[in-house]
């Protein structure tokens, strides 16, 4: 030992936190396990396709062009709406393309790998379901998960032709990659999957006055309140005899007013009336106009009767005079 107490054989090692290196945020736990999940659950409504997942290990914060690279060559890429101008990719490559379709079609995977080929409309039209609900099941098992700093609502955008076009609709932003391999129609066809999510940050508080109950987090909302909900906009509604209606052919007509016209129901798929509406144009196209309704103030109607303030003495009086 020195004079100065200073032992030189000692060495002091410093360990960086368990689970990243020192000064990196934490990552979110389960995400292999939870995209092998969420395929499987995408894949559970094709009968024949009997999809099994292998993800690999994710990929955090990497440049656009690195995801770009890593696309499959040839495969159908679909850009997703993530919310607040965000967007993500996701990718299917030849073979599970081919997959989907032949069970579609066919009820089977052919063996075998088919003809490299571009995608097309219609495979991305026979492939978007399997995405929508790819994209739903993993926002399900995620939906808990600590440490997820990218956003989870996911939508179906639109089917790209052209890949190299990405780098025009996508900010040069980091991105989390996720990937994984699929055996379909056990081992008829082998295929793969990517994901790639914008990193967002993982604090995203609820807006102050609109706190979220308990077990109820942002990012289920985000997915409840990007679901499709169905109207229907019934123009009119007419009772007639039973003997009527069995006697009612092709090209009887069933005669109504205009005022009709401006009675229009908006109502949801049980048939409750949830809006009142008019019948009307927008541009070259017709459109109904909400008048009335939850969130909606009741709008003026379309021939107001007159104010009767206004009214000249002679209509407003009582009866005439009898004449002289």
């Amino acid at each position: 030992m020195s004079p100065d107490g200073f032992n030189p054989g000692l060495r002091l090692k410093i360990r960086a936190p368990k689970g990243g290196d020192a000064g990196q945020r934490p990552r979110a736990d389960g995400v292999e396990p939870a995209l092998a999940r969420a395929l499987g659950k995408a894949g559970a409504p094709y009968e024949g396709l009997s999809l099994a997942a292998k993800p690999e290990a994710p990929r955090w914060d990497l440049p656009l062009a690195d995801v770009i690279a890593a696309l499959p060559e040839g495969g159908l890429v679909c850009l997703l709406e993530a919310g607040q101008d965000r967007r993500a990719i996701c990718a299917l490559d030849h073979g599970a393309v081919d997959a989907l379709i032949e069970v579609q079609t066919t009820g089977r995977v052919d063996k075998g790998p088919g003809l490299p080929r571009a995608p097309t409309r219609i495979d991305a039209a026979l492939t978007r379901d399997f995405v929508g609900l790819f994209l739903g099941a993993l926002a399900g098992e995620l939906a808990d998960a600590a440490g997820v700093d990218w956003p989870l609502g996911l939508t179906y955008g639109t089917h790209l032709p052209d890949p190299r076009g990405l780098e025009l609709l996508l900010p040069d932003h980091p991105c989390h990659l996720f990937q994984a391999a699929l055996d379909l129609g056990e081992g008829a066809k082998t295929g793969s999957v990517l994901l790639a999510v914008p990193v967002t940050g993982a604090d995203n508080p609820a807006p102050k006055g609109n706190s979220p109950a308990p077990g109820w987090g942002q990012p289920w909302q985000e997915i409840v309140l990007a679901a499709p909900a169905m109207l229907e906009a019934v123009l009119l509604r007419q009772s007639l005899p039973l003997s009527r209606v069995e006697r009612l052919q092709a090209g009887d007509v069933l005669p109504f007013d205009r005022s009709d016209l401006a009675s229009v129901a908006i109502c949801d798929v049980r048939g409750r009336r949830l809006f009142s509406a008019r019948l009307g144009r927008a541009g070259t196209r017709r459109a109904v106009n909400l008048t009335a309704g939850a969130g909606l103030r009741p709008a003026a109607p379309v021939n107001p009767p007159p104010d009767p303030v206004q009214q000249s003495p002679a209509t407003t009086s009582g009866p005439a005079p009898p004449p002289a």
